[in-house]
């Protein structure tokens, strides 16, 4: 196997690594978030019932919604570092794929000595 190839090959699995790892991040604070929003949404139903609303339950759902936006923020940021990632495993396909072709290439038609 060329030195080309096999340099490609290894690329593409640390970055299916790298990927990886990003995804398991990703999960993990999309389930957070989402945990978030479930807690959000039962305060709010709790505020529904009839009656006066004390002025510390608005300040508990006003931290509580500020808590779910970042959260919410957290989220899309480790997603748009999933899809970086992402990117660069494209890129690694496209370079094997060519580094491939060339090897056969070589093979097909060697260069006069």
């Amino acid at each position: 196997m060329s030195e080309e190839l096999s340099r490609e090959i290894r690329k593409l699995e640390v970055r299916l690594g790298d990927l990886l790892k990003e995804e398991d991040g990703f999960i993990r604070e999309l389930e957070g978030c989402i945990g978030k929003f479930k807690e959000l949404e039962k305060s709010l139903e709790k505020l529904k019932k009839p009656g006066p609303i004390s002025s510390p339950k608005v300040k508990e759902l006003m931290k509580l919604q500020m808590e779910t936006i970042r959260a919410f923020s957290e989220t899309l940021r480790r997603e748009s570092r999933v899809e970086h990632e992402r990117s660069h495993l494209l890129e690694s396909y496209g370079a094997l794929l060519l580094t491939l072709e060339e090897e056969i290439q070589r093979l097909r038609y060697p260069s006069p000595k």
